[in-house]
């Protein structure tokens, strides 16, 4: 049942904008490159719930992120949504700009790690969880110092304090196997707060804010990717809620809720991050924007590129 006006016009839009794609795609979302001047990859799908399924559920099945499914679909119950519920998946990504060649790429933002390897065509995006409230995973420049199949958990001396104070005393070390919250595989970073790239023991953690800080991927995914890249392969972590691109000669704006941190920051109501995601986009370009269309777009933040001349 369509749950909203936006749920309908996205819904139509998608029925009659570009072909349905019913297909389980396996995880590990991958694309080609767009043509040149392009920016925007992939089509939306729709699929329906299953007897006894949750939005996390759906989002594993597809291979995407909890918070993906949960802010493109509002109105749906997260834990309960009701079965034969129709839902819009969004498989389409407006690339980001900072994008290049064997850089890996988090935004937080959207909950979501971009890879091209630089022998390739292919751009590879996976859902990712981050850091919950007050330990929010840092931005910046950084680079891969170590890769570990089979990790041991060393759990920082902060965390087991403040797991101690909520009366849940965690051991010095959590061996490699299905207790240990890193997963099969991690990739170490060169930042000031130790982060990590790494699996899960805990799938619906991932499109969530689930961590103390590190970068938790699907297994299958932190499987691939761990292969691909190499020591020393540079990361750059953004938090950009609103990206704009272009596919043909149609503008695109994608637009996600910004993290709690950011909304208390930033006035409710203010498109400044959306205007400057726009006018970065239409550099160059001889475009008349819709800025009552693009507005709209930005103050729904669902999460689905939508074009805006």
């Amino acid at each position: 049942m369509l749950q909203n006006n936006y749920f309908s016009r996205l819904f139509l839009a998608i029925l009659f904008g570009v072909a349905l794609v019913w297909s389980m795609p396996t995880l590990a979302l991958s694309f080609k490159m767009p043509q040149k001047g392009d920016q925007v990859v992939g089509v939306p799908q729709t699929t329906e719930v299953q007897d006894g399924e949750d939005l996390s559920d759906i989002a594993l099945r597809y291979g995407i992120g909890f918070y993906e499914v949960y802010e493109t679909n509002p109105g749906i119950d997260p834990d309960n949504p009701p079965t034969n519920t129709q839902l819009i998946i969004p498989t389409q990504y407006v690339l980001p700009p900072e994008l290049k060649e064997n850089l890996i790429l988090v935004n937080l933002a959207e909950m979501r790690l971009y890879f091209r390897p630089s022998d390739s065509n292919t751009v590879y995006i996976f859902p990712v969880g981050i850091g919950k409230v007050d330990w929010d995973t840092s931005t910046g420049l950084m680079h891969v110092v170590e890769k570990v199949d089979h990790p041991a958990w060393i759990i920082p001396d902060s965390l087991r304090k403040y797991r101690a104070m909520h009366g849940d005393n965690l051991p010095r070390v959590i061996p490699p196997g299905p207790e240990n919250p890193l997963g099969s595989y991690k990739l170490k970073l060169d930042s000031k707060d130790d982060i990590m790239i790494h699996g899960t023991n805990l799938p619906a953690g991932v499109g969530r804010r689930s961590s103390a800080g590190c970068i938790r991927l699907y297994e299958e995914d932190i499987k691939k990717l761990f292969h691909m890249v190499k020591v020393g392969t540079p990361v750059l972590i953004i938090n950009q809620p609103y990206k704009a691109g272009w596919k043909g000669d149609k503008l695109y704006l994608e637009a996600h809720v910004p993290l709690l941190e950011q909304r208390l920051e930033v006035p409710a109501g203010d498109m400044t991050l959306a205007i400057d995601a726009i006018d970065k986009a239409k550099t160059g370009h001889k475009v008349i924007i819709d800025w009552q269309r693009a507005f709209r777009i930005a103050n729904e933040h669902v999460g689905v590129p939508r074009p805006i001349n």
